[in-house]
């Protein structure tokens, strides 16, 4: 569907860079809705994550009882807290559903900085937003949508393929969507390099299309929209819809003729009336799980728990049919089915081999056999990778992460070990580790706490994410679990799992189960001379895979560890 639709005199449609939602002209003193009675506000919650206060705009149609859509706005986050900007787009979008005489609460999240592409931390801010919202509100929880345009379009891009069984709708507007899709004369608008790849995947929606089947979508992009200013190609869209089409999915799409990166206000007042009255699916016949890592592995009654080899395409296309539950899986190790509601006991049938009677009023485990077919039960996960620890590196950043730089070193060795760590430190902030594309330096608010490592408290150590910079001759902390990690630093090399790198200027950055805490990680950057680690300052550290191995300037070796955390073969791209 196309339309041209003539601009709002209330709200111009200036939504260049990411600005959603125009502010109103200015010889107008009050917003449209003034009039309407509707009143948002700031509310907050405490991060479960890290224990501070987190601030969100929230605006609902009236104060009834009864039970609400709850509209999620996801266009580029507040620079800190949310404020007035923040209140005033939730009474936006509000105020297009009142003036439709609808009702409706909406969450307008931060996402922890302008440029998050609210993942990682960011997501965390929507999931744990909700949650806050649906405890204070009457929120229908099966009529939660989420929105946003440009970069808040890539977001919902990424939100509803990882959450397959949260949102009842999803509006991605002028959002990207495919990494592939952003080449420009000498290469692409954001310096793509190998070990990046497998990261894009898994955040690209074109490679997780399976999991919108059972999300309504409305797609919204500009026909003149290119990769100029702060822009999205149109191409984003236009390829997603023959992708979502062909999987013959519940798909609109409005391409809004003759403009750019905007859109006019009545497409969002259209759109957000369209997401309040979905309801979501919850009980599927069908279910189809495609993932590329562990953090993002449920949808409905199925569950990956293991991969067979990470960083690569991993699926579960599951269905229910006359007391039979079929599935049929790819590059999976471990999975779990149901519980499935209504089902005491069915026949499993999984990649073919027959398992009858499995009550399936409770989840059900099924693990791969030493000759490559299926057993039904647990099987013995003692220091396999699992959901919460099984990498790659930007896996650290959805719990508390402190930066540990050694100074228990030389001088040399403690100098460059805190320049790294006031390195990344500014570096997640400015481009938000690496997540925004090329032409924009996404940045967050995210303060990561920095610790040298004689300060840290028993309690920090073993109850967060830790980033050691240095070696177990410099860094105490690494020094305190050299015997337990597969790193060993020697005169020229290093040794990493099974492996030996021996170089002048050899380094790595790895990350590890943390030996004390199931669900927490160690993570190491180290390197055979002092200075040997100040090669790898520019890489970005939530695209980087398990490990990385370079020299100087020359890139040695990089990949995933396997599901007992060791070298696996090498990683191949999926095309």
């Amino acid at each position: 569907m196309k339309c041209n639709l003539a601009l709002s005199p209330i709200l111009p449609a200036l939504l260049l860079l990411g600005q959603a939602i125009a502010q109103p002209q200015k010889d107008q003193d009050a917003p449209p809705w003034k009039a309407s009675g509707l009143k948002g506000k700031i509310d907050s919650y405490v991060s479960k994550m890290d224990g501070e206060r987190r601030s969100y705009g929230i605006c609902a149609t009236s104060d009834s009882n009864t039970p609400k859509p709850l509209v999620v706005v996801v266009s580029p986050g507040a620079s800190t807290d949310a404020g007035p900007d923040e209140i005033r787009m939730a009474e936006l979008y509000a105020w297009y559903a009142r003036k439709n005489s609808r009702e409706c609460v909406v969450l307008r999240s931060t996402g922890r900085g302008p440029g998050s592409v609210y993942q990682n931390y960011g997501e965390l801010d929507v999931l744990e937003g909700i949650e806050d919202v649906v405890a204070k509100y009457p929120i229908d929880r099966n009529r939660i949508s989420v929105t946003g345009f440009s970069m808040g379009g890539a977001a919902t891009w990424y939100l509803a393929s990882h959450y397959p069984e949260l949102f009842a709708a999803a509006a991605p507007m002028a959002g990207y969507c495919d990494y592939r899709l952003w080449e420009k004369p000498g290469g692409s608008t954001f310096p793509m390099q190998p070990w990046e790849e497998p990261s894009w995947q898994q955040r690209s929606a074109a490679f997780l299309v399976e999991n919108f089947e059972h999300t309504p979508l409305w797609i919204v992009h500009g026909e003149w929209d290119r990769s100029v200013r702060g822009g999205v190609p149109v191409a984003h869209s236009r390829e997603m819809i023959k992708l979502l089409k062909a999987k013959g999915y519940d798909v609109r799409y409005t391409e809004v003729q003759k403009m750019g990166h905007s859109a006019p206000q009545e497409v969002f007042e259209e759109v957000v009336n369209w997401m309040i009255q979905q309801k979501k699916e919850r009980h599927p016949k069908h279910v189809s799980l495609t993932t590329y890592e562990l953090r993002h592995n449920r949808s409905y009654w199925v569950t990956a728990d293991e991969l067979q080899l990470y960083g690569q395409r991993s699926s579960i296309d599951a269905t229910q049919s006359a007391g039979v539950v079929a599935v049929k899986t790819e590059n999976v190790r471990a999975f779990s089915v149901g519980p499935i509601d209504g089902t005491a006991s069915a026949s499993v049938r999984v990649d073919g081999q027959a398992f009858p009677s499995v009550d399936l009023g409770v989840s059900q485990s099924f693990h791969r056999s030493a000759n490559d077919g299926w057993i039904k039960g647990n099987a013995d996960r003692d220091g396999q990778k699992h959901h919460g620890q099984s990498g790659p590196l930007s896996d650290i950043y959805f719990d508390n992460v402190i930066l540990v730089a050694g100074t228990s070193g030389s001088d040399a060795e403690n100098f460059f070990n805190l320049q790294m760590a006031n390195n990344l430190r500014d570096l997640f902030n400015s481009e938000n580790g690496g997540l925004h594309r090329g032409g924009i330096r996404g940045s967050n608010s995210i303060d990561l706490l920095s610790v040298k490592d004689g300060e840290l408290s028993q309690e920090q150590i073993r109850n967060n994410n830790l980033l050691l910079f240095g070696t177990d001759k410099s860094n105490l902390i690494l020094r305190r679990y050299r015997d337990k990690l597969p790193v060993a630093f020697q005169a020229g090399a290093i040794r990493l799992g099974d492996r030996t790198y021996s170089g002048e200027q050899v380094a790595v950055f790895a990350v590890f189960p943390h030996p004390d805490n199931s669900g927490r990680y160690i993570a190491v950057t180290g390197g055979v001379t002092p200075d040997a680690i100040t090669y790898g300052s520019h890489l970005s550290y939530q695209l980087l895979p398990d490990y990385i191995v370079f020299d100087g300037g020359k890139m040695l070796d990089w990949g995933f560890w396997d599901n007992a955390w060791k070298h696996p073969g090498g990683w191949q791209p999926n095309r």
